[in-house]
C-alpha cells in the first residue's frame, strides 16, 4: 500500500461509528471520552438527533483527516500507536489493510459522505456483566458499578438503565443510516449483546426492500449465549455473515470472567455455527490480567476445531491491562506459552514486557476482591496463580 504517511488510518474517509448511546465517534479502539465528534453548539453529534452528513465533516473529523494525511498521531489514537510501538499489529494497520483502496482520494479532509463501513453499538442491553465491562455497555452493571468505580450518580445509573438506550427506536437514527445506505458494504453490529437489539430489523427490512442486502457483509461481536432463530432466518439475506464470537477461556474461568455465561450453551452454539456455511466463524480472545495465565489451555480446547482465534489486547480499564502484572507472574505466562504458535502472541507477550505497571497491582487487588465479594466468587479458584500475589 502506499499510505500517504506512515500515521494513516483510513476509517476517517470511509466509517460511520458509535458508541452504545448514539454518541458518533472517530472508531471503536480509539479512547473513550476523547473520541467523540464535536457538535458546534456544544457537546456531541448523536445519530439519533443529528444529521450524518454534517457529522461527516465535522471539526473533529476534519482535523483528525489532516493529522493522519501530516503523519501525526493524533490523541485519541493511543491504543493503536502504543501496539504499534510494542510489535503489536494495530487495528490501524488492520483496517488498512482491507479498506485502503489506491484509487480513492484522500487528500481531501471534507469529502462526500461514503459510509462503507458502519459500526453501530445498539445500546446497552445484555444478559451478561463481564469483569471489563461498564454500565454505557451493559445495563446488567449498573447495580454494581458504584461499588468499584467512581460512583456515578443515581439518576445517571437510572438513565443507563432506561431511556438512554432506546436511541436505536428514534426515527432520526434510521434516516441518518438510510441516507448513506447504498454506500454501506459491511455493517459491524455490537452492543451490549447485539442479538438482544430488535431495531437492527428495521435496517434488514429496508435494505432487503431496496436490493442492497445481497452485497452487504453483516458482522457480529456475540457472547453466543443467546441467538434467536428470528436473526439466523435474516442472515441468509446477506451477503456473509462474520461472527466474531467473544470467549475468553475454558469452562470456569470464561464464567467468570464473562459473568453468568452458561458454558455448556456457549461450547454447543460454538459447534452449531461452525457447521453451517452461510456464517464466518472467528474466536475473539481479549487478553487480561485474569486470562493471561491460562491461555494455553484455551489454545489446547480450541485446536479441536482448526480455528484461528484472534487476540485483542485488553486496554480499559487499565488495571486489567497485561502491563500490571507483577514481573514473577510475567514470566510465568511467557514461560507457559512459548511453545505455542498463535497469530499475535508472540508480539502480545513482547506488549506485555514492554512497560511495568505493577504499581497498580493493587488497584486490581481491591477491584477484584469487591466484585468477588459481590458475586459470591474467588479469583483463587479459577486463577490459583495469585495465592501468594493477592
Amino acid at each position: 500500500m502506499n499510505l500517504p504517511s506512515k500515521t494513516f488510518c483510513v476509517l476517517p474517509w470511509m466509517h460511520v461509528a458509535t458508541n452504545a448511546a448514539g454518541t458518533m465517534r472517530v472508531c471503536c479502539n480509539s479512547t473513550p471520552g476523547k473520541n467523540g465528534l464535536e457538535h458546534p453548539s456544544g457537546g456531541k453529534y448523536k445519530l439519533h438527533k443529528h444529521d450524518i452528513r454534517e457529522a461527516w465533516n465535522s471539526r473533529t473529523m476534519t482535523t483528525i483527516r489532516q493529522q493522519f494525511l501530516d503523519g501525526e498521531r493524533p490523541e485519541m489514537c493511543e491504543r493503536c500507536f502504543r501496539e504499534e510501538d510494542a510489535g503489536v499489529k494495530s487495528a490501524r494497520q488492520s483496517w488498512n489493510e482491507g479498506w485502503f483502496r489506491s484509487d480513492n482520494d484522500y487528500t481531501n479532509i471534507t469529502p462526500e459522505p461514503k459510509a462503507q463501513y458502519v459500526d453501530l453499538r445498539l445500546g446497552n442491553l445484555c444478559n451478561l456483566k463481564c469483569r471489563m465491562c461498564n454500565p454505557y455497555a451493559s445495563n446488567q452493571w449498573v447495580s454494581e458499578w458504584n461499588m468499584i468505580e467512581d460512583p456515578l450518580p443515581e439518576e445517571e445509573l437510572q438513565r443507563l438503565d432506561t431511556d438512554t438506550m432506546t436511541w436505536p427506536n428514534k426515527p432520526k437514527t434510521w434516516e441518518n443510516l438510510i441516507a448513506v445506505a447504498d454506500t454501506i458494504e459491511e455493517v459491524y453490529l455490537t452492543g451490549g449483546e447485539p442479538t438482544l437489539a430488535l431495531a437492527q430489523y428495521k435496517l434488514f427490512d429496508y435494505l432487503i426492500e431496496r436490493g442492497l442486502n445481497e452485497n452487504i457483509i453483516l458482522k457480529y461481536n456475540t457472547n453466543l449465549t443467546n441467538i434467536p432463530q428470528r436473526m439466523i432466518e435474516y442472515w441468509d439475506k446477506f451477503k456473509t455473515v462474520k461472527l466474531n464470537c467473544s470467549i475468553d477461556a475454558y469452562g470456569d474461568l470464561n464464567r467468570y470472567i464473562r459473568y453468568p455465561t452458561n458454558w455448556k450453551l456457549v461450547d454447543k452454539n460454538l459447534k452449531r455455527f461452525l457447521d453451517m456455511k452461510s456464517v464466518r466463524v472467528q474466536i475473539h480472545t481479549t487478553v487480561q490480567i485474569n486470562n493471561i495465565l491460562h491461555l494455553n489451555t484455551w489454545f489446547d480446547w480450541v485446536k479441536q476445531f482448526d480455528k484461528f482465534v484472534y487476540l485483542n489486547i485488553l486496554n480499559h480499564p487499565e488495571y486489567l491491562n497485561i502491563r500490571v502484572l507483577p514481573p514473577e507472574l510475567k514470566q510465568m505466562a511467557t514461560e507457559r506459552l512459548e511453545n505455542y504458535s498463535v497469530e499475535k502472541l508472540d508480539s502480545t507477550i513482547d506488549y506485555m514486557w514492554a512497560e511495568d505497571w505493577s504499581n497498580r497491582w493493587q488497584e486490581y487487588v481491591r477491584y477484584t476482591h469487591t466484585l468477588d465479594k459481590s458475586r459470591k466468587e474467588n479469583i483463587l479458584n479459577v486463577v490459583p496463580e495469585f495465592k501468594d500475589y493477592i
